[in-house]
């Protein structure tokens, strides 16, 4: 169950887009367009994060935090400070939970396969081909854009409610993410402190 919600958040990373346009939402071309051009000369970001999970079967929220580290291409580490990791390449899933290590192979899992893609699209800009599978919604406020995802397929809306994504219009980075599951238990990622094309030594490790 951990292991599919951590898989369920790093797709979020990545979706963007559905077929059908929805009334009374901001043109899709043009936060496209803008999401590419401030986008498209990052080849590594590195920022601060914290994660709060708020779960049914807990009286408190869960609060943690740590570094959340990308680099092109497809690659993405997110760091926590407890020592727990999540890490993608374009070849390797792995993931730290306590004293247990799991690893496997990207292209031997049809979901991995489509989550190094869409990584990697909400990442470069390059998000015409992702999410087919979502409706979405997009808001314009006035320092955020704010797009907010709902599954088309029986299977995906059983473990996903929606999917909330938002980007500081400023630079068009990735500040919050929330995944909530159809019993209201959720996950928010928020995301600050950003720094661009700096050396990232976590991935020669």
């Amino acid at each position: 169950l951990m292991k599919y919600r951590l898989l369920c958040i790093l797709m979020c990373f990545g979706i963007f887009l559905s077929a059908n346009a929805q009334e009374n939402s901001l043109n899709d071309n043009k936060f496209i367009n803008e999401l590419e051009n401030k986008t498209s000369t990052i080849q590594t970001i590195t920022c601060k994060f914290t994660q709060t999970q708020s779960l049914s079967v807990l009286s408190n929220k869960v609060v943690k935090s740590g570094m959340f580290y990308y680099k092109r291409p497809e690659q993405i580490l997110l760091m926590f400070d407890n020592g727990d990791y999540i890490k993608m390449t374009s070849e390797n899933f792995q993931m730290k939970n306590g004293n247990k290590v799991n690893e496997m192979k990207v292209d031997s899992n049809p979901m991995l396969r489509e989550l190094k893609k869409i990584l990697s699209a909400c990442m470069t800009g390059d998000v015409i081909n992702t999410a087919k599978d979502f409706q979405h919604e997009l808001k314009q406020g006035e320092a955020n854009y704010t797009v907010v995802l709902n599954p088309k397929k029986k299977r995906a809306a059983s473990k996903i409610k929606e999917i909330m994504l938002v980007f500081d219009k400023k630079d068009m980075y990735l500040s919050k993410m929330k995944m909530t599951q159809p019993n209201g238990d959720y996950t928010l990622y928020e995301f600050f402190e950003k720094k661009l094309n700096s050396q990232i030594k976590q991935f020669d490790k």
